[in-house]
């Protein structure tokens, strides 16, 4: 009896204290009948909430947008906890009349020190992070028509400071344009206008508009935001190492050709349209030219000499990469291009007082 008359009590406190801030707690609106719920995910996104569910439920006027709402178990009987009715913008397009621009809904589960990204397919990928994630994320992610290969992850997480579920950070991604358009890279965007916007006063409309300006001073290199690196391409890169190191020739090719791109509906994808921006990160020099060395040591040889020749013009004084690099291009039958840079590489290592380092062979195909 005590045990239950204590639960009881939490249940009314949680009630209380949800609807007693300033950002939780819509008390006063009413649940949404079920045939209007379009779409309901099961999401730890406030913490100390029982059965909490997260529904999208549609407008009735079908050009007014759709509304979210958090709802949860509070007193033994469901309660919404918060409501956000402009987030889910339904912006007109010059496609069709019934079409609209705007947002979709996706829940990722929250693991700390990784960020979950939906990209422009709608497949979810895990990249590496410093961030500290506590509960589960919300990601409303933007659509439009003629913008198929980027857009923005807007993630809202709790704040427990403002007790509030908030902006915390705003991903910026790229997919391939052409082959298998899987995702190129994601990127975490600085400070911006949207960061700390609650949930409830977020305006999907206004928001669109300004991640559409954005992306323009993106492309025009007047934005630059900081590249994540993927958690499985990570992984991968570190099992393909282990192959090498123990010569284990199938293991690094089997691993290395994870990282190479499905050709789509040809043969095989063109690795100009994808490998630099995919695996080269402009702080981590060194890992991208490992990569490119495991690519040629893997016979992946276009891959080697295109991700290797972003490494050698974003950092011309890294003289293994001339060293990779002719060997990539040596692979390739390419021996003009391959003496090219082995001349590089024995100058180079010359004038750093490493001549006696110089591998044989190098000496042999310049």
């Amino acid at each position: 009896m005590i045990f239950l008359k204590k639960f009881w009590c939490l249940q009314i406190f949680l009630f209380i204290f949800f609807a007693g801030q300033s950002s939780l707690g819509t008390a006063n609106d009413s649940l949404p009948l079920a045939e209007m719920v379009k779409k309901q995910f099961d999401v730890g996104l406030v913490p100390g909430l029982k059965s909490p569910r997260l529904l999208v439920v549609k407008n009735e006027d079908a050009a007014l947008p759709d509304k979210l709402v958090l709802v949860a178990e509070v007193s033994g009987k469901d309660s919404v906890i918060l409501s956000a009715k402009s987030a889910l913008a339904k912006i007109n397009n010059v496609y069709s009349p019934k079409s609209y621009d705007g947002f979709n809904v996706s829940v990722v589960k929250g693991v700390d020190k990784t960020i979950g990204v939906v990209d422009s397919q709608g497949e979810i990928y895990t990249f590496n992070s410093d961030a500290h994630v506590v509960g589960d994320v919300l990601n409303l992610i933007t659509k439009k028509e003629d913008q198929t290969s980027q857009n923005f992850n807007v993630q809202f997480e709790y704040d427990a400071p403002r007790k509030s579920v908030a902006v915390s950070r705003v991903v910026y991604t790229v997919n391939n344009e052409s082959c298998d358009r899987s995702l190129k890279s994601a990127y975490i965007l600085p400070l911006n206008v949207l960061i700390s916007k609650s949930l409830e006063d977020f305006d999907g409309a206004t928001a669109f508009e300004y991640l559409q300006k954005l992306n323009l001073d993106i492309q025009a290199g007047r934005v630059k935001g900081e590249k994540l690196m993927s958690s499985f391409v990570v992984l991968t890169a570190d099992q393909a190492l282990v192959a090498y190191k123990n010569n284990d020739k199938n293991k690094l090719i089997e691993s290395m050709g994870y990282l190479v791109a499905d050709g789509g509906s040809s043969e095989s994808c063109a690795p100009e349209s994808y490998i630099a921006e995919a695996y080269f990160y402009p702080d981590k020099v060194g890992w991208s030219n490992d990569l490119g060395f495991l690519f040629a040591e893997a016979g992946y040889y276009s891959e080697s000499v295109e991700l290797l020749r972003k490494v050698i013009s974003e950092n011309p004084e890294r003289t293994v990469a001339y060293l990779n690099i002719a060997d990539a291009y040596w692979g390739l039958s390419q021996k003009d291009l391959a003496a090219e840079n082995y001349k590089k590489y024995i100058s180079m290592m010359q004038q750093s007082g490493k001549a006696m380092k110089i591998p044989r062979r190098v000496l042999e195909r310049s």
